[in-house]
């Protein structure tokens, strides 16, 4: 009796247990299958599809002869999809052998606990192929190889500072390839990549189409370019200055044909680049001009009728503003001199009381016609204004100061494009490097060249180019080493003292200029030069900046194959 109903409590017992069990499994079923479905579901649809963003070639850049300046060449990115891999300890030694990846770092990226990781980017398609023919040979799987783009710059660092480059991501990251990297990159490409059970691809799904990036056809010359960079680069060293940089502008559409400076790097190696080599000095660093300011303020006081040409003003050393002096270079004395013999010689006292004459108001004025302070507009990034305080915040010395180019500033382009207003008879133009976009399809936008204004009446532009020519063309004249045989030319010198932060003026330190275009009676050139801190004796514009001038003139006519044209005023071939 007893033991029979032991063994009914016994089987009791085991029904409620297995009952318990079917309760229990059938309640994580229902959970599995119905309440954590989705996100059960979702994580099978991660391993088994993946989206890729699939990039087209971005846009090739020209030069204004077809020259070519970049453009995209087939590459092969590899990855690893590490959780369906197969043989790690063959696939460590793959890495090393065809990747160049240390057997530290392949056996690091090999075991990460990721779906996705990066091995090589954009490497040669030939380096990628041996190695899946390897893997393949030894049966290793889970290598991704994906087609992609990898930039090339055919001509290595020349105009590095304003092509700029564009990253692994296919991205601009400084540059033309910064500011038009929306018209370059195109429209991207969206796929997805359905996998086997075994990672094996059976389905490449194309969700959204892309398209190829437009090209830029510029304004530069690869050929002036080139001449440009090498002159200033010369001297620099020659001159032992802190650097230095050209711009070479059309002033007629205010087209930048070059772009140069001493510091550049390899746009195929931008990685060993350092942000101070990447600057793009002639749009970002403000300087004050000096004596290449003199002609503004002259021209200002011809328009509002201050001083006639046949007038005379004093010349001696020096002229004194609320206690402080104002001294010529050098402290000479020129006695009783005309408006264009105050050019010529870069008579600091003369300026200065010419510009007495005109007054804080009206040369305030005329200089915001030229802009001076304003952004110029110039299609490349990181442009700054330079400065122009209002005229109400004016101390009494600026009257002094201003006119012969200390406490304003200004950038290469700025004042490249305030010397074409000169050269082509009072039109400000907006200086630009990209004259055209050209659509996938062959459709070519080609840009439009802007005027920001009339600067002056075209007689009294004519007046002060007669001016220019004399400091240049005349015995006497501080810009005579920058006058080409067989050409006429026009320009002004300069010589800034550079003041710094908390310390003012420094001696010793300082900005060497020459501005100038030729040929003078239709200027078709405007060509600036700037040198930072000379370390020689001679330190002044007119002694290391105005050759440099020259120099770039001879080559650009060497180029060109310009005809000389004789100018009957020119008595100096320096």
């Amino acid at each position: 009796m007893n033991a029979s109903r032991t063994s009914r409590l016994r089987l009791g017992i085991t029904v409620a247990a297995l009952g318990a069990l079917f309760l229990l499994a059938s309640a994580q079923f229902i959970r599995v299958q119905l309440v954590e479905h989705p996100r059960w579901a979702e994580a099978a649809e991660r391993i088994q599809t993946r989206e890729l963003v699939q990039a087209h070639p971005r846009g090739r850049i020209y030069d204004r002869n077809g020259i070519l300046l970049a453009f995209d060449v087939q590459a092969v990115s590899v990855a690893l999809d590490n959780l369906n891999m197969t043989k790690p300890e063959l696939l460590e030694g793959l890495l090393v052998e065809h990747l160049g990846l240390s057997p530290e770092e392949a056996r690091r990226r090999v075991y990460r606990p990721k779906y996705f990781t990066w091995l090589a980017r954009k490497v040669d398609p030939s380096v990628a192929e041996r190695l899946r023919e390897a893997a393949e040979a030894l049966d290793v799987r889970g290598l991704l190889f994906l087609p992609e783009w990898k930039r090339v710059y055919p001509q290595g660092s020349l105009a590095s500072n304003v092509i700029g480059f564009a990253g692994l991501d296919n991205r601009g990251l400084e540059g033309l390839e910064l500011a038009f990297d929306e018209a370059l990159r195109g429209k991207e490409e969206r796929r997805e990549v359905v996998r086997g059970a075994d990672g094996t691809v059976l389905e490449l799904r194309v969700l959204e189409e892309g398209r190829p990036g437009a090209d830029l056809h510029l304004s530069l010359d690869a050929r002036i370019q080139l001449v440009a960079e090498r002159v200033i680069q010369k001297g620099v060293e020659r001159y032992r200055a802190k650097g230095g940089f050209a711009v070479v502008l059309d002033p007629k559409t205010g087209e930048i044909l070059a772009l140069a400076q001493d510091k550049r790097y390899d746009l195929n190696a931008f990685v060993r680049s350092t942000p101070e080599e990447r600057k793009n000095v002639a749009v970002v660093q403000p300087f004050e001009p000096g004596s290449t300011f003199k002609p503004f303020a002259m021209l200002a006081a011809l328009e509002y009728g201050a001083i006639a040409p046949g007038e005379r003003v004093n010349g001696d050393s020096p002229v004194v503003i609320a206690g402080h002096p104002f001294h010529n270079a050098e402290r000479r004395d020129y006695g009783l001199v005309t408006p264009a013999e105050v050019i010529q010689k870069s008579i600091n006292t003369g300026m200065i009381r010419i510009a007495q004459r005109l007054g804080e108001e009206r040369l305030y004025a005329f200089l915001r016609r030229l802009r001076v302070g304003e952004e110029t507009g110039v299609d490349l990034p990181g442009e700054v204004p330079g400065s122009l305080r209002p005229v109400e915040r004016w101390s009494a010395l600026e009257i002094g100061a201003i006119p012969i180019g200390q406490g304003v500033s200004v950038t290469g382009v700025q004042l490249a494009a305030q010397y074409a207003a000169i050269a082509n008879g009072g039109r400000l133009p907006v200086p630009y490097v990209v004259r055209a976009v050209e659509v996938p399809g062959g459709e070519l936008r080609p840009r439009t060249p802007e005027v920001r204004g009339e600067v002056a009446a075209p007689a009294r532009i004519r007046q002060l180019v007669e001016m220019l020519r004399r400091v240049v063309q005349e015995e006497g004249g501080t810009g005579v080493y920058a006058n080409v045989k067989g050409f006429d030319v026009a320009g002004k010198s300069g010589t800034g003292q550079k003041a710094l932060p908390g310390r003012g003026y420094v001696p010793g330190k300082y900005t060497s200029l020459f501005a100038g275009f030729f040929p003078a009676s239709d200027p078709r050139y405007v060509i600036l030069v700037v040198l930072d801190e000379v370390g020689t004796r001679a330190y002044y514009g007119g002694l290391t900046a105005a050759p440099l001038f020259r120099e770039i003139a001879e080559g650009i006519i060497a180029v060109e194959r310009l005809v000389p044209i004789p100018s009957s005023s020119s008595s100096s071939s320096h």
